[in-house]
């Protein structure tokens, strides 16, 4: 039963009518309304509407909760199936296909919106009535996929879901303070900022997994992967991302292969691929995090071992023999060079397609997360199975109902050492597959340019030693007041900032001197890579074991080349595995992504004495007939979320030309054969903080083109 009341929080002879009809006219531009509506995700609608002065339609009161709610249309009902059927009171659990499907089910009606005020109609009408999580995401999908909007324009979700990253024990002392400030404020506006201590890296902790959980736990790269899964989700439209089962596998060995960098770096060995599932997970996670609406994140004490999920009903359970069969087809599959279609066809698998093929590495990057599977059957649900069993290993049996572990859900399963674990096995298996792959060939890897000089240099001191960085811890400062309710009432001006311990390092920039021995002005595109040269027992790494750890720094094509030398100067804020930081006016999408790498992880930490990398450099020439260069120069964030307007800005394998074996023994022996590329060694040295790196700033650098000076 439900009863109804008119909320009006405007005087209605300005004219406006409310209603769900198209004459429902609004003060405010929609693009702000529209961000009026994904902020505090745990409050009512009623709530958002007094806090931001909203207008609403007429509103019903709802006999269960006692909360005023809006009235759903039938036929936003109709529409809204599955979405409805999801608890409000848990997270969006992003590796199951119910969620998945909801989110695309919701995602569907926001993109199907005439306008934006009707989209923000939309949206509010149907806010009180599904699983906030699941709204949040659709409503950030829809920004991604519109072209009236701007991803430029959208909230960073640590200021939305602050609980997501923040410690509970912080959310409550943020509380406390902001709830004594109102009380005892004496200005009209009110600030107060807490501090979350996360550099946890000391060698005497219990844990030695300690040492990284900043890396782990950094808010920035938490977001970023998050929005990496919303926006490639895996059952989106087969097609519509091209390549996306590829990016799949890059960008989460990038993440894998920098996460064991940043465990050199603090004297703990490569991760362990989780691969006997027999055996316990030795490492357990105790996340210290709660929802905003008093979800509790479950803890996995150590030596916990991965068992079958019994769910009510049993139909619905799931199986440790099931990730085993699957993975047996999948390395089959690996090792005879080709997959079994549902229909009894054979797909051949290489990375040398002929036209009308598929990448071989895209085909299995699909059948491995459970997208656009050759063979749903077959290949299973290997990669999102295995995510659940570990959210869930602490109570498979379901007898003390606990909640889901961190790695139920994308915007807080990196936080689990089980992650990486995870996600080793999985980037073992798509290098079993390349290393089924033929070397490239002398003709594939060479390019008509020649590399005679490689300097990385920082930027902002006088007296830099080439090709020396340094690392450092910072603050990062977000404002949590839209996505926690502080006020004790409408007029409460409060703003609570919180401030993390990041790692961060000195802006710095490539200086290249390459050289055209044509006649001809010539396009290149430059490809770089970093790796340890050292692993963890100070033994030189050598080219295969190299393939573990190479990871993109950047790759992007320059500007025309006159016949003999130009020096090529590139900056590392543009760098392709980064974003346009919050680009405004540009109604692409991506012009700002959120799933491009954190900027304050651009660099491994480094060791306090100074910790040597390889830095590979790669000249590979450019075809004229593919895609258009202004599309791949830019600042396209390509390299780790794609393009959901385009093609993938590359037409060779993601990782080209160090993805692959090789006949040399040395990365040195590799490069010594190709003028086209260089190898140099560079330091990255850790320091205690930002100030103890240099005296005072130089002069600013002379304008330059885009990429050359």
């Amino acid at each position: 039963m439900k009863w109804w009341i008119l909320m009006i929080l405007v005087p209605l002879t300005s004219g406006i009518s409310i209603g769900y009809e198209d004459d429902w006219h609004f003060r405010e531009s929609p693009e702000d309304l529209i961000l009026n509506a994904f902020y505090l995700p745990y409050e009512s609608t009623a709530t958002l509407a007094d806090r931001f002065d909203l207008i609403l339609p007429p509103m019903v009161g709802d006999d269960e909760t006692g909360m005023l709610i809006t009235e759903l249309p039938l036929d936003l009902k109709m529409k809204l199936g599955r979405t409805l059927a999801i608890p409000q009171d848990i997270p969006y659990l992003a590796f199951r296909s119910e969620h998945a499907l909801a989110v695309r089910e919701l995602s569907q009606v926001f993109l199907e919106a005439r306008h934006l005020y009707e989209l923000f109609r939309t949206a509010i009408l149907i806010r009180d009535h599904v699983n906030r999580s699941i709204y949040l995401a659709a409503l950030y999908h829809a920004f991604y996929e519109r072209k009236d909007l701007n991803p430029g324009d959208l909230p960073p979700l640590e200021t939305l879901l602050p609980d997501r990253f923040v410690p509970a024990d912080v959310i409550n002392k943020a509380k406390k303070l902001a709830k004594s400030a109102i009380l005892h404020k004496e200005r009209v506006k009110t600030e107060i900022s807490v501090h979350w201590h996360i550099n946890e890296t000391g060698i005497g902790t219990r844990s030695p997994e300690h040492r990284v959980a900043y890396w782990r736990e950094d808010m920035h790269l938490n977001n970023m992967h998050w929005h990496w899964h919303l926006s490639n989700p895996y059952n989106i439209e087969p097609g519509k991302r091209d390549r996306r089962g590829e990016l799949f596998y890059y960008m989460h060995h990038n993440l894998v292969a920098r996460y064991n960098m940043e465990r050199l770096s603090v004297n703990l060995r490569p991760v362990v691929p989780f691969e006997d599932w027999h055996l316990s997970l030795l490492d357990g996670y105790f996340p210290h995090i709660t929802t905003g609406n008093g979800y509790d994140w479950a803890d996995r004490q150590d030596n916990t071992f991965f068992k079958d999920v019994r769910e009510i009903p049993l139909n619905q359970s799931s199986h440790v023999s099931q990730l085993e069969m699957w993975r047996t087809h999948l390395y089959h599959a690996i090792d005879v060079g080709y997959m079994v279609n549902e229909n009894g066809s054979y797909v051949r698998l290489t990375d040398n397609p002929k036209i009308g093929e598929a990448f071989g590495i895209n085909l299995l990057g699909e059948s491995v997360e459970a997208g656009a599977s050759v063979n749903p059957f077959l290949y299973g649900n290997l990669h999102n199975l295995g995510h659940d069993l570990i959210s869930q290993s602490h109570d498979p049996a379901k007898r003390h109902h606990t909640q889901m572990g961190v790695m139920g859900a994308v915007e807080t399963a990196v936080r689990d050492p089980a992650f990486f674990r995870w996600h080793k096995f999985i980037d073992n298996l798509f290098l079993r597959y390349k290393m089924t792959q033929p070397s490239y060939t002398a003709r594939q890897l060479a390019g008509v340019m020649e590399i005679e000089e490689v300097i990385v240099m920082e930027e902002g001191w006088k007296g830099q030693t080439p090709d020396l960085l340094h690392t450092f811890f910072t603050n990062s400062t977000f404002d949590s007041s839209r996505g926690i309710d502080f006020q004790r009432k409408r007029n409460d001006d409060i703003t609570v900032l919180i401030k993390a311990d990041v790692l961060d390092h000195l802006e710095f920039n490539y200086r290249i001197r390459i050289r055209n021995p044509t006649s001809e002005i010539k396009l290149s595109k430059l490809r770089i890579f970093l790796a340890p040269k050292f692993n963890e027992d100070g033994e030189r790494l050598n080219f295969a074991s190299l393939l573990h750890y190479w990871t993109e720094m950047d790759v992007f094509e320059t500007d025309e080349i006159m016949p003999g030398t130009e020096h090529i100067y590139r900056h590392s804020n543009q760098s392709s595995i980064l974003s346009n930081y919050r680009a405004r006016g540009v109604n692409t999408a991506f012009a700002y992504s959120a799933c491009s790498w954190p900027r304050n992880l651009q660099l491994p930490r480094g060791t306090p004495d100074g910790m040597i990398f390889h830095l590979f450099v790669m000249a590979s020439d450019v075809d004229d007939s593919s895609e258009t260069h202004a599309t791949r120069r830019r600042g396209t964030p390509g390299s780790f979320c794609g393009r959901p307007d385009g093609k993938y800005p590359d037409k060779w394998p993601m990782g080209f030309p160090l993805d692959r074996k090789s006949s040399h023994e040395t990365i040195e022996a590799f490069v010594a054969e190709h003028p086209n590329m260089m190898l140099k060694d560079i330091v990255i040295k850790h320091v205690s903080d930002r100030d103890s790196i240099g005296s005072q700033p130089h002069e600013e650098r002379s304008d330059c083109l885009l990429f050359t000076c």
